[in-house]
């Protein structure tokens, strides 16, 4: 699984970038081999003082794409990677369901 980090509009440090690989890998380990690729953006949003995270996940079946606010953007980030890994867990059955 590759897990990219792309930054519009604000500065992550590097320290904040290795927190956030080392969360979303943590989060989407489960799956292994199922998923090919995890896309985390974060930027700042258009209210003040906000930040905003969408993650993108790619499967066989169909992309999962999940977007979160908050004010901390580590914040933003986990609560982001926890609602696309129950999407990402569900796809998953579902597609099993399908094939039997």
């Amino acid at each position: 699984m590759r897990i990219e980090i792309r930054s519009r509009g604000l500065t992550l440090t590097k320290k904040q970038t290795l927190q956030l690989q080392q969360d979303v890998g943590f989060v989407f380990a489960r799956f292994g081999e199922k998923i090919g690729r995890v896309v985390v953006a974060v930027s700042a949003s258009g209210s003040i003082g906000l930040r905003s995270c969408e993650i993108e996940v790619q499967l066989a079946p169909k992309p999962v794409t999940v977007v979160c606010t908050d004010r901390d953007v580590l914040v933003a980030v986990g609560y982001a990677a926890r609602r696309a890994a129950r999407s990402v867990s569900r796809a998953i059955d579902l597609e099993e369901l399908t094939r039997r």
